[in-house]
């Protein structure tokens, strides 16, 4: 029981100051994204600490997994530098009893990633979106400026407004200029005026103009034959919702909810959740017997060619998941495939740290080869 603590505890803080130090880091490269838009006005500068609270979640979901690994390293390392593992060994502690006990740390460690990836991240991305609509609610349509002609976002309009009442959000005197897709030639036109108007937002990132009391023209600049057109309300959309949008959306709902929307995007966006909790047992298997280095070594001997193979495992798992999201995958296959990868290659290692796994290969290299 002495020895099982000491390992865990050992192991436990090198992964947490790993995790501390990783933590400092990305949460300052967030801090810097969330000033900047504060500097540009797209965040009211009192909403900063809220903002950057929402991002903390997903961070420490994706560095849980290589606090660990990299934690797995220091440790081991460090106990194979001090020949503190050659004299375990020589009172009878197996590497088969070393993989135990780091397995249970990593099973803890996985629990609290699973809550982070499937319940604590959604519902961040969730109010972050909320903190985003009601910023952009309160600001209004910031991109319109009154006495200036603006291009809306879809680039299919020129507005020009002759007031924009930032409090109420109403627009005076507004005047479109729209760019149809039928249009016969380069001098058809379709110009709107309005008495007023008023843009809302939609579907989750989409906006439309609103006009109120205006006429429409409609025609074209070499003829005099236009069509002349009333209306008391008109609806435009001048922002449609984005790819990034779409996936930010996809991002805030929940797991339990996410299994019930059909498509390829939700079912890779599951996957990709349940993979953060997987991948820490898996590279904790990896990471115990590539730890193993000689006292002449020094610890971080293996560690450089160690993260390589971490990296190669979280690149793949990233490039499977755009795959996936894509069509280009089969979901039943998804990301499972990488996963039974890394896992064959961490009991590959395990299985050739023991004398009875180096027999058991070199009987069936002996067997094959006869």
């Amino acid at each position: 029981m002495i020895i099982f603590r000491y390992l865990l505890v050992e192991t436990f803080k090198a992964q947490f100051a790993v995790f501390a130090v990783l933590m400092t880091i990305f949460t300052s490269q967030t801090l810097m994204r969330v000033l900047d838009d504060a500097v540009d006005g797209k965040l009211p500068t009192e909403l900063v600490a809220n903002m950057l609270m929402l991002y903390m979640p997903s961070l420490a979901g994706l560095i849980l997994p290589l606090s660990l690994f990299i934690g797995i390293f220091l440790a081991h390392g460090q106990m194979y530098a001090d020949s503190e593992m050659t004299v375990l060994k020589a009172c009878g502690v197996s590497e088969w009893y070393v993989s135990r006990v780091t397995l249970v740390l990593a099973l803890i460690i996985a629990i609290i990633a699973g809550l982070f990836s499937l319940w604590w991240t959604p519902s961040a991305f969730e109010e972050r979106e909320v903190l985003r609509q009601e910023i952009k609610a309160n600001v209004g349509l910031s991109s319109i400026v009154a006495g200036q002609f603006e291009q809306s976002s879809n680039k299919k309009a020129v507005i020009f407004v002759h007031e924009n009442e930032k409090n109420s959000g109403q627009l005076s005197k507004v005047f479109v200029a729209q760019l149809t897709a039928n249009n016969e030639s380069e001098n058809d036109f379709y110009v709107l005026y309005a008495k007023s108007g008023y843009t809302e937002s939609f579907n989750q990132g989409a906006e439309r103009l609103i006009l109120s009391e205006g006429t429409a023209y409609q025609g074209n600049s070499h003829q005099l034959d236009y069509q002349i057109t009333d209306f008391v309300d008109y609806k435009m959309i001048i922002k449609e919702q984005t790819i990034e949008e779409k996936r930010l959306k996809l991002l805030a709902v929940p797991t339990p909810e996410l299994l019930t929307i059909p498509g390829n995007a939700a079912i890779a966006e599951w996957q990709w959740r349940i993979s953060l909790p997987i991948s820490v047992i898996i590279v904790a298997l990896i990471a115990v017997p590539l730890a193993r280095v000689k006292p002449r070594q020094g610890k971080y001997a293996k560690l450089v060619p160690a993260f390589a193979i971490y990296l190669c495992y979280f690149l793949l798992l990233m490039a499977g998941r755009s795959a996936l999201e894509d069509g280009k995958i089969p979901p039943p296959l998804g990301l499972w495939w990488i996963h039974a990868g890394a896992l064959a290659y961490g009991l590959y290692l395990f299985t050739t740290e023991r004398t009875l796994g180096r027999q058991f290969i070199a009987k069936f290299i002996r067997r094959k080869r006869a």
